[in-house]
């Protein structure tokens, strides 16, 4: 049995996911909402009087206002009618490029892995929208690091399955399937807000697949196709 036979993919959006998507808005943007209130109370108060103070008090409450505009965003991002694969022109970005651009973007993140692949990583990746593509990746392995602890991603290409997979939390596309059959990965894991399960649509809208690992450790592989054209 072979891990594109086993692995299932992310269900596509429907109603019930909406309104979760709205419960997890609202719950994200209560903290971000409150610091901002917070301070911005102080301020039209006067009742900062130094002024390190009052500067800290606008850098947070600008801070938070930004938080705010993401969750926004993420959530018209999810609500909205998903892009087409033929969106835009289909750009052919090398796998080790690849790794290098999710490498800067899970350090970004805060969350730094250490991606690692076979010698002379070789292949291609066809997306319409690389920079999404790449941010989705690391969206979903940095939730993934958070929760398992594990901060070493393997990459390796399969020529004759035509993909490329990043696999973090297990050594190897043998070693996930000892463990037993592949199981779905939830993308409403608790604490990563809407931009978990918008990653997980953008790489499955893509053609890839996402699936955890059954050996209780929390391991989960990403398969791409070499020739797909992502959103």
């Amino acid at each position: 049995m072979t891990i594109s036979e086993a692995s299932t993919r992310v269900p596509a959006p429907h109603p019930d996911e909406t309104v979760k998507a709205l419960n997890v808005l609202i719950h994200d943007l209560r903290a971000p909402l409150s610091v901002a209130q917070g301070y911005l109370r102080l301020l039209r108060e006067n009742r900062l009087e130094a002024e390190a103070d009052r500067e800290r008090a606008l850098t947070q409450s600008m801070e938070a206002l930004g938080r705010i505009t993401r969750l926004c965003e993420d959530a018209a991002a999810f609500v909205a009618e998903p892009a087409t694969f033929s969106d835009g022109p289909v750009v052919a970005v090398r796998a080790s490029e690849l790794v290098d651009r999710v490498t800067e973007a899970c350090t970004a993140l805060s969350s730094p892995l250490t991606i690692g692949s076979g010698a002379g990583l070789s292949g291609t990746v066809r997306s319409a929208h690389p920079d999404r593509l790449v941010q989705s990746l690391a969206v979903v392995l940095c939730a993934v690091r958070r929760s398992t602890r594990n901060e070493s991603v393997r990459v390796s290409v399969h020529e004759d399955e035509k993909e490329a997979r990043f696999l973090l939390g297990c050594e190897d596309d043998r070693a996930a399937l000892m463990s037993g059959p592949p199981q779905t990965f939830d993308p409403w894991r608790g604490g990563n807000g809407i931009a978990l399960p918008l990653a997980c649509r953008t790489i499955t809208e893509a053609g890839g697949r996402i699936w955890t690992v059954a050996d209780g450790r929390g391991g989960v592989g990403i398969a791409l196709p070499e020739e797909a054209s992502a959103p």
